[in-house]
């Protein structure tokens, strides 16, 4: 046994018992041995030694617990080497494997089993793994939804016409699944709902910002405010000294920075002043003549551009005034109260489901847990608690910092008074908030406990460990300078001070190579139109990281071997590649790295279902419950089960073409054909008779599945895989269900989930280079590693959800407008918007922190930019130590937040260069060791130029003529002359030139014009009423049919109304919806006057028309677009007619204007049309709003190219507008 010498630090976590103590724990510090070491203190104590039964110690995994039990017998094992006799020691041994060491989840469940006559729960119930219940839950939610739908009542057709709007009712199951999701992180999910619920309303409020969202928004805005101030007062202090820069830039600049201090100041003050302030008056910078820095002169302004910039964003978030916001909060807050009450139906029918199955979730154990140990009401500790808590001597608890609400309920409950806890883990490696983990859990603690030494008996303390044993001191100063320089309480939710540095613990031989090596690849002299996330880069970075794994093991690099004490030549196995997200890319830096000989540990197919053995098990299943399906078909004859090739494939279908492939294998008589076909039948006859797990075992013994696969390079890890479908398989006709369709439905259901059952890892197989996500080598650590991949952008896609949750603030929706079928963003949903983004980044930013922090030797970081010297032009004038937050919060990738600090160093000279830019920003001290910092082109795109011009070459010697050259390059780089035509729509809509179309386009998930092929069915609208469109609809039918004579009072068109009721032309429900008095209204207009005065009308015309395209595509060419609509009405007189078309929009008076500029390429649409139907020019271009009685004309009717203007209630053009 290697001696443990502990550190002072170490040996204070190990000894101290004089209360709860919170061990934070960096990285590499060896928490886990001194939990050990804290374990074996009590069992050796010479006073009062424990038995090791007597105390609970939780981790994060049952593989994270086995391994810790393993430590511990083999600590036991040496310990009782040393001192053969000792009978306490003896008898820990015996202990060890009923000693309470696992997961939280092990430890609720055996006290759910032990106490379930408390909660009447049935002793014997069973865990559902998470795809049994991802299934069950969507069972419970179907039959939930269609209840309601059955309903229909008020509050739940305004959810699934708002919230969920789509082509189908998936949106609906995302957002209650998802809040439900949510919910399991608290204690008391009926409770937070009911809390929620309450703190939606905001009739108490007077200003946004006295409402819980507004002072958050408010609050950032002023941390912005005050940033850019800053930057503005750089800029001012940059041009000291410059009499031309002063003398012209310096008013400006001092009167922006005014402008901003004032602006930050009102955030005090609400919404509204603050919203006012915003309107920055950014001037005019005085013309500067003949000054030679050019460069400074463009630095300085750059800040005037980007603040100006940040101010127009910060425009739109306050774009609304706190009426507005507040009308749009009590607008959706019956959707919000729908939403909640489904999701509490569904989490009781849920809970009815899995009780009646005999089934209990993870989150059921936690939730149960928690009512059997606390009040419900104050959430203290119950007797039974009381009881259960005198069982432990001590409460372990390691990884800490991935705990949530629930489960630190549950630690309180059963400790005694919290007194006897111990907790450890490191905040700065919390990276698993997507699984419900709450790093502010130990944040709070961290802030709020004494360092011990300063603390009163009793009273809760905290030690630090930060000495890490794991990597040279160059790594660790090169993480030290950079969290430095980025973490803060603003941005990463903690400070990254001396208290949090790494420091060296480890020893190493003296070493001249840099420890930290920072490869920045541009691609702009490859392709400067690639996008960021596009393959090429993928596979340049690839290439590269290939050639630089090549270099280290040809060097070879020196790697220290502590069995010798010396050095030895780096291996494959010494070498990791990191990415955030590695699954799309895996294969490509497989490939790579085979092309140079360097083989990958593990086959790289690390998702089950993706996995060539159970893609080919599960093709072979569906093809047995029907074979007249095409993809599995192939995919079986394809596969090394059948061995089909593609060219004998291609040869059955060209003898058969028509009908499917399994008609195609039917009808061929060649023997391969038969041969599958018998065997096919065969199977098919007995899986009949067969259960699903049974059956997948006899397709293995029957076509050697596990011999083939076996084979195959990862073999003893495909086999592990076909086991475990099997294994899933005999779960799943355990529970009840019964044959293969309902296995296969299954199956599908999971995937489409995106689920994945058991995938065997690679550890039994051959060595080589590992491709790890950051998260998956947490707790790892190597010789070598390599960060790729940096420059992947941020993934924002969450904050694109409906409605968005949050721990503290609740539920964030949007606000559907449906009559124009307009999204808005409520203040609710911006602030929880803004919450979840800054904790995102935070997470993303102690991601980054794990993966620097895995490296014993040699860190290498590389990012793919696609405009490298643009990119650190953009980013220099922003770098600094620290970097402000608010420049942090508006990157886009990791790469970015390691450039900022990275450019200010002296090493980041080649990166300044390259940009352009010489000098260097000015900074404070504390470099530390020196980087290696390079600016690499693409190999890829030098070898490819090389691999050109020795084909150039070889087709020379070959005798080819330049003149055939030229011939096969005209032909090859002819472009069609009309393709922009092939682009166009054949016909166009009138309605599609309304101003907001091309943005509902926009976005493929985004809300669109819905457009019913039938009627809404009448059991619908009788229960729920029409919509604000079919309302709409009602009153134009009524415009339609009414006859102009008898329309001169409310009571005439009542009878009109009554009328086309009796004739079928109006439903009961349209006729009840049409407002007599809005229609006589427009008839006593100066408008609706000059209509019924007019000689001739043409009313619901419908019109198609051929078009030039270039009037509505410019650039388009000589191509022509059918033009196609209904024009509400036009007047026809001789010189001329005027258009009109209603418009039941819900408007605000004074609002019309705005609202008519959307509908101003519709009309012009109508007036070129009839024009070119009528003959006749358009005098008139015109808009009724039925909801205020006003009318607008639009200027310029022949051009259409002017902005709409209006009068009073009924004005037409008569002079007076």
């Amino acid at each position: 046994m290697r001696e443990f010498r502990p550190t002072p630090e170490q040996l204070a976590a190990a000894e101290d018992r004089g209360g709860g103590l919170l061990v934070s724990a960096a990285a590499g510090s060896g928490k886990t041995r001194v939990l050990i070491e804290r374990l074996f203190r009590w069992l050796t104590d010479p006073e009062d030694p424990r038995d090791i039964d007597e105390f609970l110690v939780i981790t994060y995994t049952n593989a994270a617990a086995a391994e810790l039990r393993g430590r511990i017998a083999d600590e036991l094992t040496a310990r009782l080497a040393l001192d053969p006799g000792n009978r306490h020691l003896q008898r820990q041994r015996l202990l060890l494997y009923k000693a309470e060491i696992g997961t939280v989840h092990h430890f609720c469940a055996s006290l759910l089993r032990e106490f379930s006559h408390v909660l009447d729960l049935s002793p014997d119930f069973r865990v559902a793994d998470e795809a049994e219940a991802v299934i069950l839950r969507q069972k419970v939610l179907t039959e939930v939804i269609r209840a309601r739908y059955e309903e229909m009542e008020p509050g739940f057709a305004l959810l699934a016409d708002t919230m969920a709007a789509g082509r189908d009712d998936r949106r609906l199951f995302e957002i209650v699944s998802d809040l439900y999701g949510k919910l399991q992180s608290h204690p008391y999910p009926g409770r937070w709902l009911s809390e929620c619920l309450a703190e939606f309303r905001v009739e108490g409020f007077s200003d946004a910002g006295e409402s819980p969202w507004g002072r958050i928004i408010l609050e950032r805005a002023a941390r912005q405010t005050s940033s850019w101030a800053r930057e503005i007062r750089g800029a001012i202090r940059l041009m000291a000294g410059y009499p031309p820069l002063e003398k012209n830039y310096g008013p400006c600049f001092g009167d922006i920075e005014g402008q901003l201090e004032r602006l930050g100041s009102s955030a005090s003050l609400g919404w509204d002043a603050f919203r006012d302030g915003t309107r920055i008056d950014f001037g005019r910078l005085g013309a500067v003549r003949g000054f030679e820095d050019k460069e400074l002169q463009e630095r300085i302004k750059g800040i005037r551009d980007r603040c100006k910039k940040r101010i127009q964003k910060l425009q739109k978030t306050f774009s609304d005034d706190s009426r507005q916001l507040f009308e749009d909060m009590e607008a959706v807050r019956p959707a919000v109260e729908a939403l909640f009450s489904l999701t509490e139906e569904f989490e009781a029918a849920y809970a009815r489901e899995k009780r009646a199955r005999g089934l209990a979730d993870f989150s059921d154990l936690e939730h149960l847990a928690v009512r059997l140990l606390t009040e419900a009401e104050t959430g203290a500790p119950s007797a039974l608690a009381g009881e259960i808590s005198r069982r432990y001597r001590e409460i372990m608890v390691d990884e800490y910092q991935d705990t949530n609400q629930v489960q630190n309920l549950i630690f309180s409950a059963v400790s005694r008074r919290e007194e006897n806890l111990f907790l450890v883990g490191d905040v700065k490696q919390s990276i698993y908030r997507f699984r419900l983990a709450d790093p502010s859990i130990f944040l709070k603690k961290y802030r709020e406990f004494r360092p011990r030494g300063e603390s009163e008996p009793g009273e809760p303390r905290k030690i630090l460990l930060s000495r890490n044993f794991r990597s040279r001191e160059g790594i660790l100063a090169a993480a030290n300078f950079l969290f430095q320089n980025i973490f803060s309480t603003e941005f990463g939710e903690m400070e990254y001070g001396p208290e949090e540095c790494l420091y060296p613990g480890a020893e190493y031989p003296e070493s001249r190579e840099a420890a930290l090596e920072l490869d920045v690849l541009d691609m702009s002299t490859l392709d400067k139109d690639a996008e960021e996330e596009s393959p090429l880069k993928a596979e340049l970075e690839a290439d590269f990281v290939a050639g630089k794994i090549r270099e280290l093991l040809d060097r070879p690099f020196q790697v220290f071997d502590p069995g010798t004490g010396g050095t030895r030549p780096v291996t494959q196995e010494d070498i990791v590649i990191l990415m955030r997200s590695p699954s799309d890319k895996r294969s490509i830096f497989a490939r790579s790295l085979a092309e140079r000989g360097i083989s990958v540990h593990g086959s790289g197919e690390s998702r089950f279902f993706e996995s060539a053995e159970i893609s080919v098990i599960l093709a072979l299943l569906t093809i047995l419950d029907n074979p007249r399906q095409d993809i599995p078909l192939i995919s079986v004859l394809r596969s090394p089960v059948f061995g089909f090739s593609p060219d004998r494939l291609a040869e059955i279908r060209g003898e058969h073409p028509e009908g499917d492939f399994y008609e195609a294998i039917c009808t061929s008589e060649a023997e391969d054909c038969r041969e599958f076909l018998g065997t096919l039948s065969r199977l098919r006859l007995t899986a009949a008779d067969m259960s699903a797990d049974r059956l997948i075992w006899h397709l293995y013994n029957e076509l050697g599945f596990l011999s083939i696969f076996g084979a195959m390079p990862g073999g003893a890890r495909r086999q592990k895989n076909l086991v475990a479908f099997c294994e899933h398989a005999r779960r799943f006709e355990s529970q009840g269900y019964q044959g293969l369709f309902r296995f296969v439905s299954q199956i599908r259901r999971l995937r489409e989930n995106g689920e994945e059952l058991f995938c065997a890892g690679a550890s039994e197989e051959s060595g080589g280079v590992s491709i790890l996500s950051i998260h998956k080598s947490k707790g790892l650590e190597f010789p070598v590693v390599i960060l790729a991949d940096t420059a992947k952008q941020f993934n924002r896609e969450d904050m694109k959800k409906p409605v968005l949750v949050h721990a503290q603030l609740g539920v964030g929706p949007r606000r559907l407008d449906l009559t124009n079928m307009t999204e808005y963003s409520t203040l609710a949903r911006r602030a929880v918007e803004l919450k979840l983004t800054e904790e995102m980044l935070a997470e993303e930013l102690r991601v980054l922190y794990v993966a620097l922090t895995r490296a014993k030797e040699k860190l290498i970081v590389t990012m793919t930019l696609r405009d490298a010297p643009g990119t650190i032009r953009r980013l220099l004038p922003s770098a600094g130590r620290p970097v402000d937050p608010q420049v942090l919060s508006e990157c886009a990738s990791m790469a970015e937040w390691i450039l900022l600090p990275a450019l200010t160093r002296p090493e980041g000279a080649i990166l300044r260069e390259a940009a352009g830019m010489e000098g260097r920003p000015e900074t404070g001290e504390g470099d530390g060791p020196a980087w290696d910092i390079r600016l690499e082109g693409c190999r890829k795109a030098e070898k490819a130029q090389r691999a050109a011009e020795a084909e150039s070459a070889a087709q020379e010697e070959k005798g080819v003529r330049e003149e055939q050259l030229r011939e096969i390059r005209e032909k090859l780089s002819f472009v069609y002359p009309h393709g922009a035509e092939t682009q166009l729509p054949s016909k166009l809509t009138a309605t599609q030139l309304k101003g907001r179309f091309g943005d509902l386009e926009a976005e493929e998930n985004a809300p669109r014009q819905r457009r019913f092929l039938f009627d809404r069915p009448r059991f619908v609208t009788q229960r729920q009423g029409l919509t604000s469109a079919e309302r709409g609809t009602a009153l134009h039918l009524v415009m339609q049919h009414i006859d102009f004579a008898h329309a001169g009072s409310a009571g005439e068109v009542r009878a009109e109304i009554a009328r086309m009721t009796e004739r079928k032309l109006l439903t009961p429900e349209q006729a009840e919806a049409a407002d007599p008095e809005a229609v006589a209204a427009f008839f006593h207009a100066d408008l609706g006057r000059r209509v019924l005065a007019a000689g001739r009308l043409l009313r619901e015309f419908k019109f198609s028309v051929l078009l030039p395209a270039e009037e509505f595509y410019p650039g388009a060419g000589d191509g022509e677009i059918l033009l196609q609509g209904v024009a509400d009405l036009c007047i026809l007189e001789e010189d001329g007619f005027t258009v009109v078309d209603f418009k039941t929009d819900r408007v605000r008076k004074g609002a019309e204007a705005e609202r008519a500029e959307a509908y101003r390429g519709q009309l012009c649409a109508y007036g070129r049309a009839l024009s070119e139907v009528t003959g006749l020019p358009a005098k008139k271009l015109m808009l009724y709003f039925f909801a205020t009685g006003r009318a607008l004309e639009m200027e310029n009717p022949g051009e259409c190219g002017g902005k709409p203007k209006g009068a009073g209630p009924g004005a037409c053009s008569d002079g007076k507008m």
